[in-house]
């Protein structure tokens, strides 16, 4: 265990000198800063309102209806109108309320604007439209969970690209000869070097699912299912490492990952069931299974323990028909 540490030590304080290297074990949080951030645009209101700064009572009405701006002017308010935007201004007179619009907002931005200062005055009474609420069955916000989904299942392909930097730069440094002349044995200088790339999924994926907002669900499945995706790093990493002497070209390999990573969760979502069969060589797509019935609540062990278990069978057969060229390729 103490050379395993080691060697995963040695990786670490080389691969912070490297931005690219510490760009991979951040990338998921970065990624989920910023799926955080554009899925909360998205759910905001569309409707946009700018108002007088004296108008502090219209201002509050609006606030619970549209996103409001205040400006000191009509003549700043009206060069607000006027950018490329669709703003909407609202103006007290003696006579009600008055709308400034450019005239090419998006169709039925006034119609709605009119409609809430309607309802706000209590001119006529209620609104001439029927509200009504209906639950489709999503208890979280659909481009969160999918989007969400999406970067666990990378956080994978990240931890690959670690442990496959890693190796380049021993070949590139030749010192993978001295492996044989030294007391760790191939096994522990396999486990040292995959220690950090086995990590980053674990953590990255945690850390992003914490980010996106998740908390109601088993934290023990969880770690069950990244734990056993993140077995895909190593083989990801070890395969591509190997056959690459050059980080430009490790990377560039790294592109066909994608393949499947993107055909196993977009054939999960929008595939039928009756032909979701072509997709059981995939361990990303059993990994998607299981993080989307967990992030839900929908999960139970034997789901989540089944779907580990063909990850692992995945992975474990993979790694034994590829040991051999990993074995020489270490050499």
């Amino acid at each position: 265990m103490k050379r395993i540490l080691s060697i995963a030590r040695r990786d670490l304080k080389s691969g912070l000198r490297d931005f690219l290297v510490v760009y991979l074990m951040l990338a998921p949080v970065l990624f989920a800063l910023l799926l955080r951030l554009f899925a909360g645009g998205v759910a905001a209101s569309p409707l946009r309102v700018a108002v007088f700064e004296d108008g502090a009572a219209i201002a509050a009405e609006l606030a619970t209806f549209a996103h409001v701006e205040q400006f000191p002017t009509r003549d700043a308010l009206v060069e607000r109108v006027l950018r490329i935007d669709d703003v909407l201004g609202v103006v007290a007179t003696p006579a009600g309320k008055e709308i400034i619009a450019q005239g090419n907002e998006m169709p039925g931005a006034d119609a709605a604007l009119r409609n809430v200062l309607h309802r706000l005055g209590r001119e006529e009474g209620d609104l001439p439209v029927i509200v009504a609420v209906s639950d489709i069955g999503f208890a979280v916000s659909p481009l969160l969970l999918q989007g969400g989904l999406l970067l666990v299942i990378m956080t994978t392909v990240f931890g690959g690209m670690l442990i496959l930097l890693n190796l380049i730069e021993e070949k590139m440094s030749n010192t993978l000869s001295a492996m044989n002349v030294t007391p760790a044995s191939r096994t522990e200088f396999i486990l040292g070097k995959g220690l950090l790339g086995f990590l980053t999924p674990v953590f990255g994926g945690s850390v992003a699912v914490y980010i996106l907002g998740f908390r109601d669900f088993n934290l023990a499945m969880f770690l069950v299912s990244i734990v056993s995706l993140a077995f895909i790093s190593l083989i990801v990493g070890f395969l591509i490492g190997i056959t690459n002497d050059e980080p430009i070209s490790g990377i560039a390999a790294m592109k066909g990952v994608f393949v499947p990573v993107f055909a196993s969760v977009l054939g999960a979502m929008f595939l039928a069931e009756r032909w979701q069969f072509v997709l059981y060589w995939s361990p990303f797509y059993w990994g998607y299974l299981s993080m989307n019935a967990i992030l839900l609540g929908e999960a139970t062990w034997g789901q989540v323990l089944q779907n580990s278990a063909f990850i692992l069978a995945i992975t474990g057969i993979v790694f034994a028909s590829l040991r051999p060229r990993i074995a020489r390729g270490l050499r």
